[in-house]
């Protein structure tokens, strides 16, 4: 397949060539995609884009969830919206590792992350800090006048998200978990479905947001992120000064790997058992095997084509890099079966290590590249 492939490549450019040598008009010659460009295009394709529509859909299925828990306080609905919240939860960090693009676009001078989740991409001092001062946050809009579904749209990044969420939720203002106190506090105080329904609006807004960027239109191009990403076209439409951390001037390839590596310097290093949970601490876990899981998917698109990167690694001479990935995705995937923090960084740093060299080396991309190194 790689021969076919390079073969294609060739008489593309051929062709190109004797069509611009051919004509008294003007004429630009794209350079042709290569292999590693098609293998990113197929991973973003069946991988990147299936996270972020099932985070869209999740966070719709939320606000659901939180119109009938509102329309009737009760128990089972009770159960449900904290089952909704979960599954947006896990969704989100199905997404989180590909952090390019649409999720890195500013909106009032903030990332569009941050409106979803602050705390996570915060410092090590705001992420233990602000989060135990988030009930305070939700005292002071009870205490406030009434609260629209738009109400919180001026708010800082802080003060909304799905960590303040799952605050509002999972608990009481006095911090009881207790299911029947959470209900007896909505039932007596109305002004926290408010609240949630406010909370629910300003996710939906940013999972929408970022829908369409990469399904539809990204920055009013008229293209997809998706379009523009992996074909290298960004900066066919901007500049460098007009970059909004969209990858102009980079290819796909690099950005994508600088974004998985992020994300596991962060899961190797930073505390997050301890500093990013509140009442749902075994959900993190299935998040984690959501995130490892599109890493995986990244890696591997053999079932959709023979120019997966494993199988370009492989072809480079790699193999034994190859087998060493694969190694320790199964170890972290075992810690996480496992719920063990000590294998679990361990392993994450591992997959770190792999990404700054094996990937990059096994690709034959850039090797001037800056990574992430240790918590902030």
């Amino acid at each position: 397949m790689k021969t076919n492939t390079q073969n294609l490549i060739t008489i593309s450019v051929l062709a190109l060539c004797l069509t611009a040598c051919g004509s008294d008009t003007e004429s630009t010659i794209e350079t042709p995609m290569t292999e590693v460009d098609l293998g990113v295009q197929t991973s973003v394709t069946n991988t990147v884009i299936p996270a972020v529509n099932g985070f869209s859909q999740s966070i719709s299925n939320l606000n659901t969830n939180i119109d009938t828990f509102c329309t009737s306080v009760n128990n089972s609905n009770l159960i449900a919206l904290q089952g909704a919240w979960k599954s947006s939860f896990v969704a989100w960090y199905q997404l989180i590792p590909f952090q390019v693009g649409p999720l890195t676009l500013t909106d009032d001078n903030s990332a569009i992350t941050n409106y979803v989740d602050f705390y996570r991409n915060g410092s090590v001092a705001l992420r233990t800090s602000n989060l135990a001062d988030i009930n305070t946050g939700l005292n002071t809009l009870i205490l406030g006048p009434a609260l629209s579904e738009t109400g919180l749209s001026n708010s800082l990044t802080k003060n909304v998200g799905l960590l303040v969420l799952e605050t509002a939720i999972f608990s009481t203002i006095l911090d009881s978990t207790t299911p029947a106190d959470i209900i007896t506090e909505f039932t007596n105080t109305p002004k926290k479905c408010e609240i949630i329904q406010a909370l629910g609006y300003e996710l939906n807004e940013r999972a929408s947001y970022i829908s369409s960027q990469w399904n539809t239109d990204y920055r009013a191009t008229g293209q997809s992120y998706l379009s523009l990403f992996t074909n290298n076209e960004l900066e066919n439409y901007f500049s460098s000064f007009e970059s909004q951390g969209d990858g102009i001037g980079t290819p796909a390839s690099e950005a994508l790997i600088v974004a998985i590596q992020e994300f596991l310097d962060f899961t190797g290093n930073a505390e997050i058992f301890s500093e990013l949970t509140r009442y749902s601490s075994d959900f993190l876990w299935d998040a984690l095997e959501a995130s490892i899981t599109s890493i995986d998917s990244i890696l591997d698109q053999s079932a959709n084509t023979e120019l997966s990167m494993y199988a370009i690694m492989k072809s480079n001479g790699y193999e034994q890099d190859v087998e060493t990935i694969q190694e320790n995705l199964v170890v972290i995937k075992q810690a996480i079966q496992d719920q063990n923090t000590v294998d679990f960084k361990a392993a994450a740093k591992a997959l770190d290590g792999n990404f700054k060299t094996s990937v990059i080396d096994g690709l034959n991309i850039n090797k001037g590249l800056t990574f992430a190194d240790g918590d902030s």
